[in-house]
C-alpha cells in the first residue's frame, strides 16, 4: 500500500487529509510493531516498513515541526524509561541496546536532554 497517493515529489507540498490519515494509522502500527528499536535505520527504510514514501513521511515531520529522527530518539527514551523501571538491576547500557541505541555516551546524551537526568540518576530517583 502507497500512502503517497497521487503527490508530488515537492518536500514543501502539504499532505492531503486521506495521506495524513493513512500515514497516522501506519505510524501508528510501526511505533506498535516497537519497529523504532531497530538501530541504525534511515527515514527511507522506515517509510518502506510503513509502505509509504520517504517524502511522505518527510512532509509529515515538517508540518509537525519535528524531524523524523528526534521524534524516534523520543519514543526510545520513553521505551527506556518503562525498561529501566521493569528492569532495576540490568544496566543501562543494555537497556539501550535493546530500545535501539547502538552508541552509550549519545543515549546518555539524549536520555538527560529529554529528562533532565542520567539514566541511572532517572532510575534512583523513580524509587
Amino acid at each position: 500500500m502507497s500512502l503517497a497517493g497521487n503527490s508530488t515529489n515537492s518536500y514543501s507540498a502539504s499532505l492531503t487529509p486521506a495521506q495524513r490519515s493513512r500515514l497516522e494509522k501506519a505510524l501508528q502500527a510501526w511505533v506498535d510493531a516497537k519497529s523504532y528499536r531497530i538501530p541504525d535505520t534511515t527515514l527511507e527504510q522506515s517509510a518502506a516498513r510503513m509502505g509509504t514514501q520517504s517524502v511522505i513521511l518527510y512532509r509529515y515531520f515538517l508540518e509537525k515541526g519535528q524531524d523524523f529522527r528526534t521524534w524516534r530518539s523520543q519514543l526510545r527514551i520513553k521505551d527506556a524509561q518503562q525498561e529501566l523501571l521493569a528492569f532495576p538491576e540490568e544496566p543501562a547500557s543494555a537497556i539501550a541496546r535493546r530500545v535501539g541505541f547502538t552508541d552509550r555516551s549519545n543515549f546518555t546524551r539524549q536520555f538527560k536532554a529529554f529528562t533532565g537526568l542520567t539514566p541511572e540518576l532517572w532510575r534512583k530517583n523513580q524509587k
